[in-house]
């Protein structure tokens, strides 16, 4: 394996839980320099930015050659990125400073682009919905008329926080969402010119957290997702399910492919899927750290999170990837819990807070809103009003907080993600991708 020296991290767009890179990064003493990757970013993104984490922070006005004058007399060894808008202009840099570790940048669109990402992925011989991509909006109605089938999911092509994303269970819907995606920016304060309408996938939705290293890839955890799926699929709760069980292999097995489909060779990744009556199927891939995560929650149950295991992954990859890695030692339950507006108004006084943080479970309270702000009903990652995590063991209260089970739920049987059979020594490779450690084959072969 092999494994330079790093002097300093670049980090593009250090928001989100990729504020957390930085100090994670000096605690072993990296230093990290800083690219805001657009002026025009939301308030709620630049003022995440903490510019005494970093030895330097760069504007980037579109001007790549003159970004990188300003980043020229740094040893920078790896190009890590905290948003979606982020990570082609990330990838620009780590392949123009010709990094070690990089993506290629060929596919980067691929990594952003929900269309080109599924056609890829459909490319590869893997399960996907079927999709449309276009700039009309009538042109989007008559593929969904001719599909004969609803519901149908309408999203922007760079969608990010389900802003924009609908589920439309008539033509009107349909017609309503394309245009709404036209008419409107995204949550990065980006132009949405491109219209994507996929079929509906069915089932339960998954989110699969991994890092990667020279196109090996471990699983950090593995959260089971619950959303309102009625028309915007906002998010209710997230729970940290088990992972090393065996009944997820098929998931993770499937998540190896779709990572190996869109070239991912290095850094953190947040693949959601749902386990579908005909298998696994993608609904996304964000090349990314899992957003707005609070990273002592899967510490506290696994050991590990998935800022810790992006910072390994870059100067200790051998402790994630070396043959002598231990597995994962699943201790407990834990989850988010975001708080939602049912109703429009003005918040006249405040929550009870406290008695969340006295809850035995209670690990963090992340709050987007105080007395005197206008709540809107709650359709997306923008208009939550706060965010509780909690941890329990087995049996115990989270599960019961989150209301409805933690417990591990069984999965299809199914092992075949692909449309011909896998042989015994090609299962053992992508597990080996699933787990990190060198593929062996099965006793016997």
């Amino acid at each position: 394996m092999q494994h330079r020296f790093i002097d300093t991290v670049l980090i593009v767009d250090g928001a989100s839980t990729a504020a957390y890179l930085a100090p994670a990064f000096r605690a072993y003493g990296i230093r990290c320099a800083h690219v805001i990757s657009d002026p025009d970013l939301p308030d709620i993104y630049l003022n995440q930015f903490v510019p005494s984490d970093y030895i330097r922070q760069i504007q980037h006005r579109g001007d790549i050659d003159a970004t990188l004058a300003q980043l020229s007399d740094l040893r920078i060894g790896a190009v890590l990125h905290g948003l979606d808008a982020a990570l082609e202009l990330a990838d620009t840099l780590a392949e123009r400073l010709d990094v070690p570790y990089r993506n290629p940048l060929a596919t980067s669109a691929a990594r952003r682009d929900k269309f080109a990402m599924n056609e890829r992925i459909r490319e590869a011989g893997l399960r996907a919905p079927a999709h449309f991509h276009s700039t009309s909006v009538d042109e989007a109605v008559e593929w969904a008329r001719a599909q004969g089938t609803l519901p149908l999911v309408v999203k922007p092509a760079r969608s990010a926080g389900v802003t924009g994303v609908k589920i439309c269970r008539t033509l009107a819907q349909v017609e309503a969402a394309a245009r709404d995606v036209l008419a409107t920016r995204s949550l990065y304060n980006q132009p949405n010119d491109d219209i994507v309408i996929q079929s509906y996938s069915e089932g339960q939705e998954y989110i699969v957290d991994s890092v990667s290293f020279e196109g090996r890839h471990r699983v950090v955890s593995l959260w089971e997702v619950h959303r309102d799926r009625t028309h915007a699929p906002r998010l209710d709760k997230m729970l940290v399910l088990n992972h090393a069980d065996p009944r997820y292999a098929p998931l993770l097995d499937y998540a190896a492919d779709v990572l190996d489909a869109l070239d991912v060779r290095f850094g953190p990744t947040h693949l959601e899927l749902f386990d579908t009556a005909d298998g696994p199927t993608i609904v996304e891939l964000n090349a990314r750290l899992h957003g707005s995560l609070d990273p002592r929650l899967t510490s506290a149950v696994s050991g590990e999170n998935h800022v810790s295991a992006a910072v390994e992954a870059v100067l200790h990859p051998e402790r994630l990837f070396g043959d002598a890695v231990a597995p994962t030692d699943f201790r407990g339950y834990c989850g988010h819990v975001l708080l939602l507006s049912s109703r429009n108004g003005v918040l006249r006084q405040d929550f009870t807070w406290q008695a969340i943080q006295a809850l035995p479970s209670f690990v963090g309270l992340k709050q987007w809103i105080k007395v005197g702000d206008t709540l809107r009903v709650t359709t997306d990652l923008r208009r939550r009003s706060a965010r509780s995590a909690c941890t329990a063991r087995p049996s115990s209260g989270c599960s019961r907080i989150a209301g409805g089970s933690a417990k591990s739920r069984p999965i299809s049987s199914r092992t075949n993600t692909r449309s011909h059979r896998p042989d015994a020594a090609g299962a053992a490779r992508r597990l080996a991708r699933i787990s990190g450690r060198a593929a062996r084959p099965p006793a016997g072969r």
